[in-house]
């Protein structure tokens, strides 16, 4: 069997290879014509559902997206949602990922999806793609991700490949999702929060500025004699001051661990493994404090209480106008009156990991017809 699965399709495949912690080749193609050999003709059968992140056999209910090179190679049948891929696009813009499975390279499944998903689905997409996480393929929303991935393509990587298109409408909108990608980032609500950060104002985001992520600082051998740790990564940095957000989940205070341990009478070591983690947060601010970096916690509950994040985006914005000056400060005020926070917390509702992130979704794209869900 030869065959490429394209946008969505594409990207589910490319979740289950990167989950299996296999690295994405180098070497490009062109996009070759589909063959189910060596079965005679395109069947259900033939479809490689696990690897495409499908449970079942596919059916028409959710046909696959296939590419193919002419219309003369259309694959028939009601599982598929066949496009034609011929000069519009770059040579070698395809990339195998064994069996004879394909898919288009990173670079171009961007600027497809911005067609298919809305400015903040897609640069939360760019995020992954540039980072070392990977969502679930079957349910990216809610779904377990697995850490430590390599990165599959960089935004200097996209934003090359997307030069190629020129004006094309569809790469506009890739090109202005991609401003608010940054690359590295290690979780998904890393990126969120990343995310926010980035977005103007108009956009109802905070507009801080631009974000590195993940940059690792080392400390001096004073602090390491002294019992320091060597180094420190903050997750977030704001390019140009000393401020920066490290998102720190419920395992930084992981209580539901304790209250279990307690029903069945050890709950000792629990409690001691939360003080652990809870004083070596306090010493990773510190460490960075002494590095020069005000590093400020982001939590769960900052982005699901409404305004919760407004609150810690314009401490932020507060503490780099006092050290740096700048922007940062206007555009928080800006960004929190009464007509903008409203809106921002259902975006950011509809980016967040639980079931009802699909109705905000929804709901914005109903109000926006230009939104994709």
């Amino acid at each position: 069997m030869q065959l490429t699965v394209d946008n969505l399709s594409a990207l589910r495949a490319l979740r289950v290879f990167r989950r299996e912690g296999r690295m994405l080749p180098a070497e490009r193609h062109d996009l070759q014509e589909p063959d189910p050999s060596p079965q005679q003709r395109w069947t259900a059968r033939v479809i490689p559902a696990r690897r495409l992140g499908l449970s079942s056999a596919p059916g028409t209910d959710a046909p696959i997206e296939v590419a193919v090179p002419s219309a003369e190679k259309r694959l028939r049948g009601a599982i598929f949602s066949c496009t034609v891929r011929s000069t519009s696009i770059p040579r070698c813009s395809f990339v195998s990922l064994g069996d004879r499975l394909s898919i288009p390279c990173p670079e171009l499944l961007f600027y497809e999806l911005a067609g298919t998903m809305s400015q903040e689905s897609l640069a939360l997409v760019g995020y992954e793609l540039c980072g070392t996480y990977v969502r679930d393929p079957s349910d990216p929303r809610r779904g377990e991700v697995v850490y430590g991935a390599p990165p599959v393509t960089s935004v200097e990587q996209i934003r090359s490949y997307l030069a190629a298109f020129r004006d094309r409408p569809q790469a506009m909108l890739a090109r202005l999702a991609l401003r608010r990608v940054a690359d590295n980032a290690w979780s998904p609500m890393e990126a969120i929060v990343a995310l926010m950060i980035r977005l103007p104002v108009a956009d109802s985001g905070y507009e801080l500025g631009e974000v590195v992520l993940n940059v690792r600082h080392s400390a001096t051998p004073e602090l390491v004699a002294l019992g320091g740790r060597g180094s420190r990564v903050p997750d977030i940095e704001v390019v140009g001051t000393h401020v920066g957000f490290n998102y720190d989940s419920h395992l930084h205070l992981d209580l539901e661990s304790i209250a279990l341990a307690a029903a069945t009478g050890s709950a000792e070591t629990q409690i001691a493994a939360v003080r652990r983690k809870h004083h070596d947060d306090i010493k990773r601010n510190r460490e960075l404090a002494a590095m020069g970096r005000v590093v400020l916690s982001v939590t769960s509950a900052d982005l699901f209480a409404p305004g919760g994040l407004d609150s810690v985006m314009l401490q932020a914005a507060m503490t780099i106008d006092e050290l740096n000056g700048g922007q940062a400060l206007a555009n928080a005020h800006a960004a929190i009156t009464p007509a903008q926070r409203e809106h921002r917390q259902r975006l950011i509702w509809s980016l967040l990991p639980w079931d009802e992130g699909v109705r905000f979704a929804r709901e914005l794209a109903a109000e926006q017809p230009w939104y994709f869900t």
